[in-house]
């Protein structure tokens, strides 16, 4: 890789697989001494207009979140720095739109994650943030 990437977005869902991205993502960050974007997705799509469920998807990913927060601080340095950013929408439009707003340079996530039922129904997330993404993406499996 020629390119010299000052930011860095790696998408977590949580799965062993985004755990992969980020370490990866972090040895280029390191090598370009770049900025990293870790960046969680709340997919409320499942939420309905019924104020109880939408409470408790978000206290679902609030509790979630907490446990991503522990494991990416396993994975990274204390002396790293990076940005964490939490948001509620569609995991792979959220992505794309994050970057296509911060001016990523690089984004990095895993080929497959926790979403098995929605890759089978309308396709993958990494495949859509591949096809819209505004740079480069590296797929890590």
């Amino acid at each position: 890789m020629e390119d010299n990437y000052g930011k860095i977005l790696v998408a977590i869902d949580d799965s062993e697989q985004s755990y992969k991205a980020l370490k990866e993502a972090l040895s280029i960050a390191r090598r370009n001494d770049s900025h990293l974007y870790i960046l969680t997705v709340t997919d409320m799509s499942i939420a309905t207009a019924d104020a109880r469920i939408v409470q408790y998807v978000r206290e679902l990913a609030e509790e979630r979140s907490k446990i991503v927060a522990e494991k990416i601080e396993q994975h990274l340095p204390s002396d790293f720095n990076y940005t964490i950013r939490k948001v509620e929408g569609t995991p792979k439009v959220s992505i794309v739109q994050f970057a296509k707003e911060t001016g990523i340079d690089l984004i990095a996530m895993g080929a497959t994650g926790k979403g098995a039922i929605e890759r089978a129904l309308v396709g993958s997330t990494t495949s859509y943030v591949v096809s819209h993404a505004p740079c480069n993406v590296l797929v890590v499996r």
